[in-house]
């Protein structure tokens, strides 16, 4: 006896719609484990970026590779919800005492990337730092592909970077603005340790 005609029509209408939710995730989505597809050059190869998932109930993934004896090339990326996006370098885990790199891009496709020096807990604390001062950054950028925000960056070092890293992301809505690029307190925050020779990160604590 075969399947009744309308069993069929609803199992391929179940069948079509599974299909068509995984290919939309696979295009508007990051992985560890998909390819890097980048449709903006960056200034270094990004065939031999290691991947880790730092965060993922977040979405933030970082890849990364030392790209000459005192360079290292970064790649952070996270879902586009229209919020500022952070990594900090951090001595001990804590967010005081950190230098953090920012990045976003606004409703009206404005990007902006700062460096900080978080000197306490309060926004009033957090100030851009000078560029020859805490980490010293080169060819710094932002851009958007499908609803992810990729954040790139050279850090210049004679030593591996630090292992204790840590990600925030801001409200929706309340991106900084010049002169001062003041910033929002975080929606949310992370401290992880990163070891950089096996591409893996474990939780320090939720902040």
């Amino acid at each position: 006896m075969g399947t009744p005609p309308k069993y069929t029509s609803l199992f391929l209408i179940l069948m079509s719609f599974f299909f068509f939710s995984s290919y939309v995730h696979s295009q508007t989505s990051d992985s560890c484990t998909s390819p890097l597809t980048l449709q903006t050059p960056l200034p270094f190869d990004t065939t031999s970026l290691h991947c880790v998932t730092v965060w993922p109930s977040q979405g933030f993934i970082l890849r990364y590779v030392q790209g000459a004896p005192n360079v290292w090339n970064f790649l952070l990326s996270a879902p586009n919800t229209n919020a500022y996006i952070a990594i900090g370098f951090s001595p001990n885990g804590n967010m005081v005492g950190s230098s953090a790199l920012v990045g976003w891009i606004g409703a009206d496709a404005i990007s902006g990337f700062q460096k900080y020096y978080l000197g306490g807990q309060s926004p009033s604390l957090v100030a851009l730092e000078p560029p020859d001062q805490g980490l010293i950054i080169r060819n710094s950028s932002i851009f958007p592909q499908s609803n992810q925000l990729y954040m790139a960056f050279q850090l210049i070092t004679d030593t591996t970077p630090v292992p204790r890293l840590i990600y925030s992301v801001g409200p929706a809505g309340r991106l900084p603005s010049g002169p001062a690029y003041q910033l929002t307190q975080h929606r949310d925050q992370i401290s992880t340790v990163l070891n950089y020779a096996t591409a893996s990160a474990m939780v320090f604590y939720y902040g």
